[in-house]
């Protein structure tokens, strides 16, 4: 999940790169205040650099302190994606007029030979105050987590909203809300044991009709199987022409 922003920072094995690796981790998170960030000077970098040392996690954590890092540090994936991103904005600030000098030559080769300008969405503006806000205020609401790439972000929401809303999702909502059974009230369903608890009792009442719910499903599954298969077996085509009369 990291490896594009880790190939914008030209780190040396983007690919290959694992959270699940801590030392690798940690290596990364020494690399990036080494070569990238620099918050702190050389000598104040020894305990970061300890790596596999019981103290590390403490350093880190002081680390992300020091950099005002607004997220939870028990959230490992979360802060390391925050701070490869706080690195990239710093990379970017050391070398705005190249960067933006590539992004204008990529806006013009993209751009439609026809002169359309794809409407409104090509007027928006990633590092605006207000397209950061707007997408955070959008994601709220349809309750995606929280993300440090408002373009990310943006992208995230359009996707959830084109498979959520589209008119195919809409008309398969309509027609699971129409066949919604009736209330069936637990209490009149027996369990069949006694867990001598009343909320355990109800759990299980619960799950036991999730169980036959899924059995039906399948139930249903396995019937239109057996149609298509009878479909194609039970009315064979017949080619007449290679029929025989007599000897």
């Amino acid at each position: 999940m990291f490896q594009r922003k880790l190939r914008a920072l030209n780190f040396h094995h983007p690919d290959s790169f694992t959270i699940d690796d801590e030392t690798e981790v940690q290596g990364l998170v020494v690399w990036l205040e080494d070569q990238k960030i620099r918050f702190y000077a050389s000598d104040d970098r020894k305990p970061l650099r300890a790596v596999g040392s019981p103290g590390w996690q403490g350093a880190f954590t002081k680390y992300l302190q020091d950099l005002e890092c607004p997220l939870d540090f028990r959230k490992q994936a979360s802060t390391l994606d925050w701070l490869l991103g706080y690195a990239i904005r710093l990379e970017y600030s050391d070398n705005c007029d190249e960067y933006r000098s590539l992004d204008k030559a990529v806006q013009q080769a993209q751009q439609p030979a026809n002169g359309a300008t794809g409407g409104q969405l090509a007027t928006l503006e990633p590092d605006s105050a207000e397209f950061k806000a707007g997408a955070e205020s959008l994601a709220k609401a349809l309750n995606l987590p929280r993300h440090t790439d408002p373009v990310l972000l943006f992208q995230a929401s359009r996707r959830l909203i084109e498979d959520r809303f589209s008119p195919a999702a809409l008309a398969k909502a309509s027609h699971e809300a129409q066949h919604i059974g009736e209330c069936f009230p637990l209490d009149k369903m027996d369990l069949g044991f006694d867990t001598k608890d009343k909320a355990l009792n109800q759990a299980a009442k619960v799950l036991r009709l999730l169980h036959i719910a899924e059995l039906r499903q399948l139930q249903t599954n396995i019937n239109e199987i057996i149609v298509a298969v009878q479909t194609l077996t039970a009315n064979p085509k017949t080619d007449e022409r290679l029929g025989k009369v007599g000897r």
